[in-house]
């Protein structure tokens, strides 16, 4: 196999279309608010109550099985008919894969201080992840094999405590459902 001129079309077009997902601009961030100096008195009509706590942060760990139940129902559709293939470990990441044939999918699961699979895909808006603070991108290629095209898809989701990818390679595009599961797992692993 080997990449056509379609390839780099291929990485504008699904790129565009993936952006098109969501629509709108990137969400606009409000600045951080000043912190009283320590020598200033407390306003006599301010609630005592007006500074919420902080919110305390769980330990985030890696998932320890690819069999887990919210796992295999976040991905389902892009797995549907395929049997587990392999697990893949690395000290701050772990893979679990599907499919041995094509189509094949995945999803890596990483803590921040992992090395990136995909780094330089362009940022999308999706609303469900914007509104827990999250950033989305996706990206992909086209391979020309003769006729038929070939389509390596990734959505990434970047949230504080872990980093998500989810891809697939296939005959057909599957922007929806790719979306889609790396919401439900993003969700699952918020939750």
């Amino acid at each position: 196999m080997f990449m056509t001129g379609r390839a780099l079309s291929g990485v504008t077009l699904l790129a565009g279309l993936l952006a098109g997902c969501g629509g709108g601009s990137p969400a606009a961030t409000t600045p951080p608010t000043a912190s009283p100096s320590p020598t200033a008195s407390p306003s006599p009509t301010a609630p005592a109550s007006s500074v919420a706590p902080p919110t305390p942060t769980r330990d985030f760990a890696l998932p320890k099985d690819c069999d887990d139940p919210r796992l295999t129902a976040a991905m389902g559709a892009l797995i549907k008919g395929k049997k587990f293939d392999k697990r893949y470990d690395a000290a701050a990441n772990v893979t679990c894969a599907w499919g041995k044939k094509i189509p094949t999918t995945s999803v890596t699961i990483a803590l921040p201080a992992a090395k990136p699979k995909y780094e330089d895909f362009p940022e999308v808006e999706t609303p469900e992840l914007t509104a827990l603070g999250l950033k989305a991108q996706a990206g992909g290629s086209e391979i020309g094999v003769g006729d038929r095209s070939l389509y390596n898809q990734v959505f990434v989701v970047i949230a504080p405590q872990f980093r998500l990818t989810v891809d697939q390679m296939s005959e057909e595009r599957r922007d929806d459902d790719l979306r889609e599961a790396a919401i439900a797992i993003t969700t699952w692993l918020t939750s």
